[in-house]
């Protein structure tokens, strides 16, 4: 009997499980491995799937709430804010009417980019060794010394 090698890679987990809450309402979706999913890969883009289709449903559920509280917010005294809030909420009910996401990220840290990173046995010059096999700047060891 021979075995035959695969670029595939077989689930090793049997299920994916992820909790969505909009306007309080929670529901969990799980995916699960069988049919036509076998790989990691194939669980990756099913479970995914799912997950955007239950959101796309849960928020046009909330429809009544999104319009109400643009409503809501129309009416309200002015505030400095009061248009922006007014802005976000037809967008949200624009998109839950057209069933899309935002394409952008919030900017920040959090949405950033890992910058490349070259490892190396070099340790660069401006590293001091604090013990050994651990380094820092000047400015960190001066600040380490006095704990």
């Amino acid at each position: 009997m021979s075995t035959k090698q695969t670029d595939k890679a077989f689930a090793p987990v049997e299920s994916r499980e992820t909790t969505i809450r909009v306007a309080g309402v929670e529901r969990v979706i799980r995916t699960e491995v069988g049919g036509k999913v076998r790989t990691v890969k194939q669980l990756e883009a099913a479970h995914t799937k799912a997950v955007k289709a239950a959101l796309v449903e849960m928020r046009r559920a909330n429809l009544a709430n999104l319009h109400r509280k643009a409503a809501e917010l129309k009416a309200a005294r002015w505030y400095p804010l009061r248009d922006l809030d007014v802005k976000e909420v037809n967008n949200s009910i624009r998109r839950a009417e057209r069933g899309t996401f935002p394409t952008h990220g919030t900017p920040g840290a959090s949405t950033a980019p890992f910058p490349k990173v070259k490892f190396t046995d070099e340790v660069p010059a401006y590293l001091v060794e604090i013990e050994p096999g651990h380094y820092a700047t000047d400015e960190a060891a001066e600040q380490l010394s006095f704990c």
